[in-house]
């Protein structure tokens, strides 16, 4: 059994904090170098840049990638499918550590797998020991899509397959983000006998809430959907709460499925979530997209998990 605590933190003691170990991104995004940049490099003893792959080409990359060279260090490439150098790094840097370990993941560019193998070695590779991990995001203005997405996969994200059989009732939480009829497509699939929504909200970004709101509608309004939730997006705190609180009613006896689909603290408190109750499963949602660029806003979040797995 698991101990995990999920605590909102702020970037300001971020900043001052030592770590043993911190993880970056460099992608197609601007906003991937928003955070590395406030922060102070002497504080961090082991940094690893992981870049994509599969976005080597854009100029927006080569920039970042850049960046990161002359400032941290020179970036791993490896797919966002592909979790084994993060796993290789940990144990390379941590593995003789005997106080609680701290490590530093700016996941706001990053492969929800990249993030998930963090605390899948929190749970499983860190031989009992309290690992600390503090989680920060820079929030990003997007871009219109031109095109809809197109779901190439679900599968479940490793470490959060939830049960490995049917039981009474199934249900399904959906994360909303901007891909309504995505979003239904998992819905048909899943074949779900009950239904929750939920979304993050925010005052300083209405006009994100009411979008969201009417690319879900369908979703919103359908027979088996029995609530809609929101809480305050800055607070993955909250948001870990209330999703555990929702599903708790189900566990004993329901097939549940976490579907974040909208932006990545959802998906971080979904997984959270689903580590934390073994029959609670997290969907991953493989799609084809643009690859459209997201500025950074300057508004951050930043949230501390606490861990400390089976020895």
């Amino acid at each position: 059994m698991i101990s995990l605590r999920v605590l909102d933190e702020d970037l300001e003691a971020v900043k001052d904090q030592v770590y043993d170990v911190s993880l970056f991104a460099s992608g197609y995004e601007s906003r991937c170098t928003y955070i590395p940049r406030t922060l102070n490099k002497t504080c961090i003893r082991h940094p690893l840049i992981l870049g994509f792959i599969e976005e080597s080409k854009s100029k927006r990359r080569a920039d970042n990638d850049s960046y990161f060279s002359e400032a941290w260090s020179e970036p791993i490439l490896l797919s966002g499918d592909d979790e084994k150098p993060i796993y290789d790094h940990l144990r390379q840097h941590l593995i003789n550590a005997d106080a609680p370990v701290r490590i530093l993941v700016d996941y706001s560019s990053m492969s929800r797998l990249w993030y998930a193998a963090v605390l899948n070695w929190a749970r499983f590779g860190a031989s009992g020991r309290e690992v600390v991990i503090d989680f920060v995001y820079s929030m990003g203005r997007y871009d219109e899509e031109k095109h809809p997405m197109v779901i190439r996969s679900m599968v479940s994200i490793p470490g959060c397959e939830g049960r490995a059989f049917r039981m009474r009732e199934s249900v399904a939480v959906f994360g909303l983000g901007f891909h309504g009829l995505a979003a239904l497509c998992v819905l048909d699939h899943l074949e779900a006998d009950a239904v929750y929504a939920f979304l993050g909200a925010t005052n300083s970004a209405k006009a994100y809430v009411d979008k969201t709101r009417e690319s879900n509608r369908e979703l919103i309004e359908h027979p088996k959907t029995k609530a809609l939730l929101e809480w305050p997006l800055e607070s993955l705190e909250t948001a870990y709460r209330q999703l555990a609180e929702t599903v708790a009613p189900h566990r004993p006896d329901g097939e549940i499925t976490l579907v974040p689909m909208g932006p990545k603290p959802q998906v971080l408190a979904s997984i959270l979530v689903a580590m934390r109750f073994q029959e609670v499963a997290c969907l991953r949602v493989g799609h084809s997209r643009e690859a459209l660029d997201v500025i950074a806003t300057g508004d951050t979040i930043a949230t501390r998990v606490i861990i400390k797995g089976e020895r």
